[in-house]
């Protein structure tokens, strides 16, 4: 469970959900290059062209759909992606730019295909059993005893039964979460299962299970690892090191194809650039090309993920994002002392899971909007689902129908496929080290960022430095500030002032000399921008903002860069 709150987060509470919001849309406008821009919702600003032979599209507009890329990246197994070579709804390919999306001659489809697969899926069992099961916590400390972790058994059979029974179509268990126990014999640490009470593959066990069922297994794993001491501010080499291996070991073939991963304690906890993106995704998208990434960030719109995950308020109805809603079906996400509903705990309360009208009310609200939800079933500790769970499981199995005339997934705003994530960064003001460091997150009813905020009159700007040249950058991301104008909702207006809507963007190869790639204006709103340009070679990208909105500074919360359908490479 992701944000930095012990208890799950807001929309976990007496088995009983939050009611959630929208999120207000818009899109976004630029130009330069040739260059499409924006987001999937909403309509652009005004645009201007400069260098070369300039092709300009809003974003969001009705009659030009957005870019959908076949990614081209990896060298690992293939795969077939959700459900097979057949699956992807009723979305093929076909009207979006930059791309037909489909099956390459490789088996590898475009992410766009992938995503309408996942959000085909509509339903899944979240399984949060780790640690936390057996010391009564949601976070459990770091360095115990692996002997704590002591399942008399681990029935991953009854679990995936259970999950069929109820309508679900895919899962997600929690291989490791942030006390740094692994559910599998990682050869990287002496903290898993095999030094435990319990000496067994769980996560073969599980994927094995699933699959028998008919039931698509998918994997949790947090970056942050307390027992390791991967935390925010001393993340090391050998630290990224260890973090790719044990993904090596989970995606490198023993556990077959993962359509997705979800990860936890990253955007949050030490940001995507401590633990760079870059990394992660190049290292996950080689041992498993088709896989989706998703990240615990707070966010309303996708930003260095594949799909969204909401998890401190529902899905907003404005939504058209492949994404999932994670709620459980206990108060809290790991068991914990009378959920079975018979035995109290020490204060002597029993708990008994969501209704299943509630569950139902939630499976139709999210299924209208591209989400899938995603309800956790914690095992108790002799590593089997309480009957209570079971049978409610089993109630709305007999009830819920998804929809047959869902449209087809909206296309998607342009996917960053190939991340270059900054070594350095500049800026002509401020703190520049705010508008790279990729945290996020959305914690008791507030959005949680950090902004590059200019001190001194228009233009200023950002530069990063990759630290090395690469070729093939054709791309920047920028995300406005995204806390709201009535704190505690994300129905409410953004907060614009600072929000860049006048901007250039350069490259050079040494630092001195710069060359023009895009300029334009964005609307002021909060919705991300997303600039295509010509491919050059560069080693600094500087984004120079030369408008904004309501103020005489300019205002970053993130920016990104690097390739859309080719990988750049160092030179």
């Amino acid at each position: 469970m992701g944000g930095s709150s012990q208890t799950g987060g807001s929309s976990a509470a007496g088995g009983t959900l939050a009611s959630g919001g929208s999120t207000a849309a818009g899109g976004t406008a630029s130009s330069g290059g040739t260059l499409i821009t924006g987001g999937a919702q909403g309509s652009g600003g005004t645009t201007s062209g400069s260098g070369g032979a300039a092709t300009v599209r809003d974003g969001g507009s009705s009659d030009v759909p957005l870019q959908r890329d076949t990614a081209t990246g990896g060298s690992g197994t293939g795969g077939v992606g959700i459900g097979g070579a057949d699956s992807g709804g009723a979305a093929t390919g076909g009207s979006a730019t930059g791309g037909a999306g489909g099956t390459s001659t490789t088996g590898q489809k475009s992410t766009y295909d992938n995503q309408q697969a996942f959000a085909n899926l509509r339903y899944g069992m979240f399984i949060h059993f780790n640690m936390g099961t057996f010391t009564d916590q949601e976070w459990a400390s770091p360095n115990l005893n692996p002997l704590t972790f002591a399942p008399s058994d681990v029935n991953t059979d009854q679990w995936a039964a259970a999950a069929k029974a109820g309508g679900m179509k895919f899962a997600v268990l929690t291989t490791k979460h942030h006390d740094g126990f692994a559910l599998w014999p990682t050869k990287l640490s002496n903290y898993n299962v095999m030094n435990s009470a319990y000496k067994v593959d769980i996560v073969k066990k599980y994927v094995d299970s699933f699959r028998a069922a008919g039931v698509i297994p998918c994997l949790y794993f947090s970056i942050w690892d307390r027992t390791q001491g991967i935390a925010k501010g001393s993340v090391s080499a050998a630290d990224l090191n260890f973090i790719t291996g044990q993904l090596t070991e989970l995606l490198g073939g023993t556990y077959g194809d993962i359509p997705l991963i979800m990860f936890d304690g990253w955007t949050w906890q030490m940001g995507h650039n401590e633990v760079p993106y870059q990394l992660i995704r190049e290292t996950v998208k080689a041992l498993q090309p088709n896989i989706l990434m998703v990240d615990h960030n707070g966010l309303t719109q996708p930003f260095e993920e594949d799909l969204l995950n909401f998890e401190h308020f529902q899905v907003p109805s404005t939504n058209t994002y492949p994404s999932t809603q994670g709620n459980p079906i206990m108060p809290k996400w790991f068991w914990h002392p009378g959920y079975d509903g018979v035995t109290p705990d020490s204060t002597g309360a029993v708990y008994n899971p969501l209704p299943a009208s509630s569950i139902i009310s939630r499976l139709t609200a999210t299924d209208a909007h591209w989400c899938n939800f995603l309800l956790d079933c914690p095992p108790n500790r002799n590593g089997v689902l309480d009957k209570n769970v079971v049978d409610r499981l089993a109630e709305v199995g007999t009830t819920y129908k998804p929809s047959t005339n869902r449209a087809a997934l909206p296309a998607q705003p342009i996917q960053l496929e190939h991340p270059v994530s900054p070594v350095a960064v500049t800026a002509t003001s401020g703190t520049a080290a705010n508008a790279i460091d990729g945290m996020n997150d959305y914690v008791s009813g507030a959005t949680v960022q950090s902004l590059w905020q200019s001190n001194a009159g228009l233009p200023q700007s950002v530069t990063l430095d990759f630290g090395k040249v690469y070729n093939n950058i054709e791309y920047l991301g920028y995300m406005p500030r995204q806390d709201h104008v009535t704190a505690g909702t994300v129905t409410s207006a953004y907060v614009t002032t600072g929000n860049i809507t006048g901007y250039n963007i350069y490259t050079s190869t040494d630092g001195t000399t710069f060359s023009k790639v895009a300029t334009g204006t964005w609307a002021a709103d909060g919705v991300i921008k997303r600039v295509q340009f010509t491919p050059t070679t560069a080693r600094y990208l500087r984004l120079e903002a030369t408008a904004a909105s309501g103020a005489t500074y300019a205002v970053v919360s993130e920016i990104d860069a690097g390739g859309v359908s080719n990988k750049p490479l160092a030179q």
